[in-house]
C-alpha cells in the first residue's frame, strides 16, 4: 500500500471528529432521527471510509494463460490473456503528473493501477486491433517482469 494513505486516513477521522465536535457543540439535534443520521455520517465517514483506505491493496496474479490485476475491495480488475502480450518492460511514472492520481486511472488504451511509487511495469498487448497498455506501480517490478517474461 502506498505510503501516503494510511496518514490520509487517520487525517481524514481526525478532521470528521474534529467537524461533528463543531456541530454538536452549536445545536444538538432535536430529533431521534436527526440523531441516527449524524451518527450514520460518523460511523461511514469516519471508519468505513479510512478502512478502506488502510486494507486497499493491488492483487496481482500471473500464471501461464491469464495476467490480472486487481485494486482490492474495488470491483475494479484487469485481465490480459498472456497470448495478447506483445510487450513488457519496467518504467518510471509519477501517477498524480501522468495520469491525475492513485488507484485506477487513466482511460483505455493506457491504464494505470497504483497505490504509491514510482516504479512500474508496463504489459503492451493487442485487442480488437488496438495496442492498449496496462501499467502497475509495485516496488516489485524485478520480480513481475520476470514473471510475466517466462
Amino acid at each position: 500500500m502506498g505510503r501516503w494513505l494510511k496518514p490520509l486516513a487517520a487525517f481524514e477521522a481526525v478532521i470528521l471528529i474534529l467537524v461533528m465536535s463543531l456541530v454538536l457543540s452549536q445545536e444538538s439535534p432535536s430529533s431521534p432521527w436527526e440523531w441516527i443520521g449524524l451518527i450514520g455520517l460518523v460511523v461511514l465517514a469516519g471508519g468505513i471510509l479510512p478502512a478502506i483506505l488502510w486494507t486497499m491493496q493491488l492483487r496481482v496474479r500471473v500464471d501461464d494463460r491469464l495476467y490480472s490485476v486487481r485494486l482490492w475491495p474495488w470491483p475494479f480488475k484487469s485481465h490480459v490473456p498472456r497470448r495478447e502480450i506483445r510487450e513488457v518492460y519496467t518504467r518510471e511514472v509519477d501517477p498524480m503528473r501522468d495520469y491525475g492520481g492513485w488507484g485506477l486511472k487513466g482511460k483505455r488504451p493506457d491504464l494505470l493501477y497504483s497505490l504509491g511509487g514510482k516504479k512500474a511495469v508496463t504489459v503492451e498487448y493487442r485487442r480488437k486491433g488496438q495496442t492498449r497498455k496496462l501499467t502497475v506501480t509495485t516496488e516489485r517490478t524485478d520480480e513481475l517482469l520476470a514473471a510475466l517474461s517466462s
